[in-house]
């Protein structure tokens, strides 16, 4: 495929993401008579305060919900995780180290200004800062960043790196509104508590109890058909605990209330006036072997696909978050592009479990009850952080593996002390945490042989060199057909080799009130993507004729 080709292929996706959003809306019209009407205000209440209201320094949950709302990027991820364009469409050179994007010629930021080229590289520049911690500082390093023209914005590598697009979903900030504002001075700009972006809502109104955005009268996305969304203004009002926003909810003085836990989930499904809904996420909880020479009770792969044969992950994720998720086989869920629908799987057996530990002499030969083999005993501990949903995960493993004679512990600490002394030092037998998930799904991180040392992420210590090769690979193309080519064996020897047992994929829950529409359920990766297609939302109505 030529750049030329992959530029229409990526405009046209980013056509049919709006054109199916269009026929979504002619349809209900079609089917009821009843048509979405412009006006109203949408209350939503929050349970954290703002500090920094722009993407740089978003720090809080609310300050991340003001983000989503009130910019945007280059581009953004559909459905199945795909990067599809948002401000630009873009090319890539055949050697995969030029990256162009072209800008819109209608996207203005909420001052009326354009979207240019310029405001790329000043957004680039803050988090190529060396003082720059947050969850862009690995997206950029080496890139060199230029403006072609006004429109036009060149990426280049230091070498191809295929899920780059990912990184260009980095919220914009103007760079017109910010001279002369680098990043240690950026804290104390007042851009933070008065931001303008390029999204579908901007910020009117800041304090502590709440914050209103209106209507973005000029919004790009929906052009033709409508240049600004349909709610006139939502309201992040903050409260206490969730308990107080839900009572708020139940009253209808609130339209909506997110991140709700499972306890939480079944109170709001008791209210007459709300809906509850599931998110899916690719977020997930796994439980990584420790497969580091010192380690000889997971040297036998073996052992480790009997211990993934009898676990019961169903229960796990019942008893972990009430059931509200999937049980997970892999890195990714099958909604994600790079889901491999034959890796090998492992239904619970505890008599096949024991025919496979039996088969290793793993067998219990001095009657204590344990599994032993050359005078090791078949034990080791789980560490995990003292979280609920952890903790009752770590427990019903240990009730699994105790069926089949091995035995295991759980060892509980708070999550700071599991991150900062026992994953760093690499002191666990097993490791059992939950992993935020990426739009771009990308393995190297957890099983090239380079992320086996802290501060990496490879935290079973599991590699090989093919494995590593298709990694690099993988990382070497744009092409998403030949990532799906390149990963697909990955998945399928992770699968085998059992150096992880992925659990479960929670969902995240949201309840909102029937009065609201045009909410649109879609595999999420952060809680701010509750608003995804927020412009599409609506609380009035009008006749069809």
């Amino acid at each position: 495929m030529t750049a030329r080709d992959k530029f229409i292929v990526i405009a046209l996706i980013g056509l049919m993401a709006v054109v199916s959003v269009g026929a979504a809306f002619l349809e209900q019209a079609e089917r009821t008579g009843v048509l979405p009407a412009f006006g109203g205000t949408y209350i939503e209440g929050v349970t954290s305060q703002p500090q920094y209201l722009e993407p740089i320094l978003a720090a809080t949950d609310l300050d991340q919900d003001v983000v989503r709302l009130a910019f945007a990027g280059l581009t953004q991820f559909d459905r199945d995780g795909a990067v599809i364009p948002d401000l630009a469409t873009f090319t890539v050179s055949d050697d995969g180290k030029n990256w162009t994007f072209t800008i819109r010629d209608d996207a203005t930021w909420h001052d009326g200004r354009p979207v240019t080229s310029a405001d790329v590289v000043y957004t680039v520049t803050l988090v190529q800062d060396k003082a720059y911690v947050g969850p862009y500082s690995d997206a950029f390093r080496g890139v060199k960043t230029q403006a072609i023209d006004q429109r036009v914005v060149r990426f280049t590598l230091p070498e191809a790196f295929g899920s780059f697009a990912a990184n260009t979903t980095l919220p914009l900030m103007p760079a017109h509104r910010l001279v002369g504002v680098g990043y240690n001075e950026l804290p104390r700009s007042p851009f933070n508590q008065r931001p303008v972006g390029a999204g579908p809502f901007r910020v009117l109104e800041v304090d502590m109890r709440q914050i209103v955005l209106a209507r973005n009268d000029d919004y790009y996305k929906g052009k033709p058909e409508r240049a600004r969304p349909f709610l006139d203004r939502i309201v992040l009002r903050s409260y206490p605990g969730t308990a107080e926003a839900l009572t708020a909810l139940s009253r209808g003085e609130i339209d909506g209330v997110g991140g709700l836990s499972t306890a939480d989930a079944e109170r709001a499904r008791t209210f007459k006036n709300a809906s509850l809904y599931s998110f899916p996420t690719s977020d997930y909880s796994a439980l990584f072997f420790n497969v580091r020479p010192d380690k000889t009770q997971f040297r036998d792969r073996l052992v480790r696909q009997a211990i993934a044969t009898a676990i019961d992950k169903g229960r796990i994720l019942d008893l972990a978050v009430d059931g509200r998720g999937r049980v997970a086989d892999e890195l990714v869920p099958p909604s994600s592009w790079a889901y491999v629908r034959d890796v090998k799987r492992y239904d619970r057996n505890l008599e096949e479990a024991r025919r496979m530990l039996d088969a290793a002499d793993w067998k219990d030969h001095d009657g204590d009850g344990i599994r032993d083999r050359g005078g090791v005993k078949l034990v080791f501990g789980i560490s995990t952080s003292d979280e609920p949903p952890r903790v009752s995960s770590a427990l019903a493993i240990v009730d699994d593996l105790r069926q089949i004679g091995i035995a295991a512990d759980m060892r509980a600490v708070p999550f700071g002390e599991l991150i900062e002394r026992v994953v760093r030092e690499r002191s666990y037998d097993a490791l059992l945490i939950g992993i935020t998930g990426s739009g771009d799904p990308d393995p190297y991180p957890l099983f090239h042989s380079s992320e086996i040392a802290d501060p990496g992420h490879n935290f079973s210590g599991y590699f090989t060199l093919p494995l590593d090769r298709a990694l690099e690979a993988s990382r070497r193309t744009s092409d998403q057909a030949k990532r799906r080519e390149l990963l697909a064996p990955v998945f399928q020897t992770i699968a085998t080799e059992v150096p992880v047992i992925f659990l479960y994929f929670p969902d995240y829950l949201y309840a909102q009130s029937k009065q609201v529409q045009g909410l649109r359920i879609m595999p999420i990766t952060s809680p701010a993507d509750r608003f995804w297609n927020s412009y599409d939302w609506y609380v009035k109505t009008a006749i069809r004729r």
